[in-house]
């Protein structure tokens, strides 16, 4: 099909291919662009005449002639002071500007952009209501109607008022014969406002589209029409070239074809016809159940907060049952997509900085806190006021005059309480991952008091053998085998050459056998050479003050919080590497408690008046390396507590031939051929043995944005070549054998 002219026929297909909503909202505001290639009139006071060369330059001089540098303020602050004085003409130019750059943004929501309009229609000398066709337009809900904009849109306000300023005043030089020609023809209207100026290409396209939404995508990022374009240009018999107009013209002939394919309107990235394009995708593509399946579950999070610079709006918050954080210069934080996106919003003058600490506060409270988590709110560094439970999503308050971007939270605790140490100075931290820390500020602000906590927000996930089969390469009949031995020994260790997925395994055997993703339920350590006893049970620490305190370590507390559950609730201690850690100098007395039959059985401790025993339904899941040859072999005393379970590579097994299969790649079939046949003289070696074969895992986890032969290569020359260097050091001929059969493989 020709990319220059589409018959009626064509015509027909593309328009019934289109979103009814993505057209109405283009539409429904035509009367803006007739206006604005036509008589110049404004919309919202159709006697006044906006759109002028004259009132566009000015517009133009207060922003891009004077800029406002620093972060004191945000952009609509600054907006604000660089209108001040404008003429009646300029501030309606100003308005009806932001209205249309904010109009086709599908998750803007209708109070904002009304609330931007507002904001510039108060620089009119005599006050100014929005008419009704406009206030139509801006209650629209959001995410109806248009594109999500690329990562610079949201923050690039003067930026766009300088671009789409300098295009009016373009327009106006031009000649009527050149204007009429723009007005009837879409690529000649796109090449005036390229040939207006320094291209802002993300604007231009928001305005392309709500001008002619017949022939332009509503999509605002270059780079996502350039891999559009790219990634189904096939269908057209190739991309026509990279200029702009081309590759706009380039989708409509790729949405021609498309539309004689698809039933029905369709994006380029609704499901069926983003996979056309976007390979990692249709890699990736699962459904919702098998993503909310395979999903490891969120634990409860725990938050150190500042609410404001020393407290200052603590009173507030905590009557309101709120918290809240600044960045007010940001507009809705759902509708930036990435941390990225944020720091460029942040970096209005574009000066490259990180803005770390600040995007990732505001990245954290909109996307990382979730209902459930602790919230821990802080004066300065010495001192908590509050603690509390967040009870809802992050929202955005426009109508608050600072502090717009909130969440609910049930404050539960609020007072004064000397914080242990200097507190982190950021305005929100996750500490989390700091267990003795939370249990520090758990202890001093709840005292003996049990703090009630919400109800989980969400189920937990179930998790039963059908899953643990889909996901682990192991065959029904060794996974029962498993969890019998488990069942019965109350202790397994899990034995194998790297790739086999050991810890992969043991936490889904966990899963399996509590039938949901309980997280709670699971803790995990590792082990080293200078692991020791202290480390892993109980044992003096350092304070700041020069002395000692006694410290609780991972599996006495996790016995503990097991023993308090009820004991048909099983509770499981991963431990990996076990082999690197010094046995005895680890478990000392715990050797025999640990035992199945055992359990329940007191012994006094070493560090502690006081006895202790391991719960029955506490099991101990470790997992060896038996490709290692610096550690030592496991004594027999930790080898009669433990059965042993071997893990070998699943090439065979249903779930990696099922896995295989749905990748369809011959470069993938040879590699696991040769790998086969290499695990075969590997197993044969007197020097090397089953334990050093090689895993599946190499060979199951592509990246999404690589191609087969990328990947494969990348697999194939840094991990399993040095691999075979290393097991065949003193026999240089049989390793350079089979590295030259591994890369035939991916030749």
């Amino acid at each position: 099909m020709s990319k220059d002219h589409l018959d009626v026929g064509s015509e027909f297909s593309i328009e019934a291919s289109r979103p009814i909503p993505d057209m109405k909202i283009a539409r429904e505001i035509s009367k803006v662009f007739t206006h604005m290639l036509g008589d110049g009139r404004s919309v919202i006071d159709p006697a006044t005449t906006i759109w002028t060369a004259e009132a566009a330059e000015e517009l133009r001089v207060r922003i891009g002639d004077n800029p406002i540098v620093g972060k004191d303020q945000g952009q609509w602050e600054k907006l604000d002071r660089q209108l001040q004085g404008a003429s009646r003409e300029v501030v309606l130019l100003a308005a009806e500007l932001v209205f249309l750059r904010e109009h086709a943004i599908r998750s803007a929501r209708p109070e904002t952009r009304r609330a931007h309009v507002d904001r510039v229609l108060t620089h009119l000398d005599s006050p100014l209501a929005i008419p009704a066709p406009m206030s139509t337009w801006l209650a629209r809900p959001a995410g109806t109607a248009g594109f999500e904009p690329g990562s610079w849109y949201n923050g690039a306000l003067w930026r766009h008022v300088i671009w789409a300023s300098t295009f009016v005043r373009h327009w106006n030089d031009l000649s009527e014969t050149e204007r009429e020609s723009a007005r009837s023809d879409p690529w000649e209207l796109q090449r005036v406002m390229l040939t207006s100026g320094d291209d802002r290409s993300d604007i231009r396209n928001a305005l392309q589209f709500l001008a002619r939404p017949d022939a332009f995508e509503p999509i605002s990022s270059a780079s996502m029409k350039v891999r559009i374009r790219n990634g189904l240009a096939d269908r057209i018999g190739g991309a026509s070239g990279d200029a702009p107009g081309s590759i706009d013209r380039d989708l409509l002939a790729i949405r021609a074809a498309l539309a004689h394919e698809i039933e029905g309107p369709f994006h380029f990235w609704t499901p069926g016809v983003a996979e056309l394009w976007d390979a990692s995708r249709a890699e990736s593509a699962l459904t919702a159940a098998e993503i909310d399946e395979l999903a490891e579950p969120r634990p409860r999070h725990y938050w150190l907060y500042s609410p404001g610079p020393q407290a200052s709006e603590w009173d507030e918050f905590s009557s309101s049952g709120i918290m809240a954080i600044g960045w007010d210069e940001l507009d809705d934080l759902a509708t930036y997509p990435s941390r990225e996106s944020i720091r460029q919003a942040l970096d209005v003058e574009g000066t490259g900085r990180s803005l770390r600490n600040d995007v990732l506060a505001v990245w954290e409270f909109q996307n990382e806190i979730a209902v459930g988590d602790i919230i821990y709110a802080k004066r300065g560094r010495r001192e908590i006021v509050g603690r509390g439970e967040v009870t809802s999503s992050a929202r955005f308050e426009p109508g608050r005059t600072s502090y717009r971007h909130v969440r609910s939270v049930k404050w539960t605790h609020t007072g004064s309480w000397e914080h242990p140490g200097d507190a982190a100075i950021k305005t929100l931290t996750d500490i989390t991952s700091y267990h003795d820390y939370v249990g520090d500020l758990e202890e001093l602000v709840a005292g003996e008091e049990e703090p009630e906590l919400l109800e989980t927000p969400t189920p937990l996930p179930a998790y039963d053998k059908a899953v643990f089969l889909k996901e682990v390469y192991l065959s029904e009949e060794r996974y029962e085998r498993l969890r019998s031995l488990l069942a019965r020994k109350k202790n397994v260790i899990l034995a194998g050459p790297p790739g086999v997925g050991k810890t992969f395994a043991a936490k889904r055997l966990a899963y399996s056998i509590m039938g949901v993703k309980d997280l709670s339920r699971v803790e995990m350590v590792q082990f080293h050479q200078s692991y020791s006893y202290e480390d892993f049970m109980m044992g003096y620490r350092p304070t700041e003050t020069g002395g000692f305190t006694l410290a609780e370590g991972p599996f006495y507390r996790f016995c503990e919080k097991a023993r308090a559950d009820d004991t048909d609730r099983p509770y499981f201690f991963i431990i990996d590497e076990i082999n690197r850690g010094n046995i005895s100098k680890i478990f000392g007395e715990l050797l025999m408690l640990i035992e199945a039959d055992k359990r329940g059985q007191e012994l006094r401790l070493l560090y502690k008046n006081e006895t202790f025993s391991v719960p029955a339904n506490v099991h101990i899941v470790g997992m060896m390396n038996t490709a290692d040859r610096s550690l030592a072999v496991l004594d027999y005393a930790l080898r009669r507590r433990f059965g042993f379970f071997e893990m070998t590579p699943g090439f065979h097994s249903a779930g990696f031939t099922r896995w295989q299969q749905d990748a369809g790649s011959p470069t993938l079939d040879r590699v696991v051929e040769v790998v086969i046949d290499l695990n075969k003289t590997i197993a044969d070696d007197p020097a090397l043995g089953q334990g050093f074969v090689i895993g599946h895992s190499f060979l199951s986890s592509p990246p999404d944005d690589a191609t087969d032969d990328e990947w494969l290569y990348s697999v194939v020359e840094d991990e399993l070549i040095p691999l075979l260097d290393e097991y065949w050091f003193d026999e240089p001929t049989t390793a350079e054998e089979w590295a030259g059969r591994l890369r035939a493989a991916v030749a």
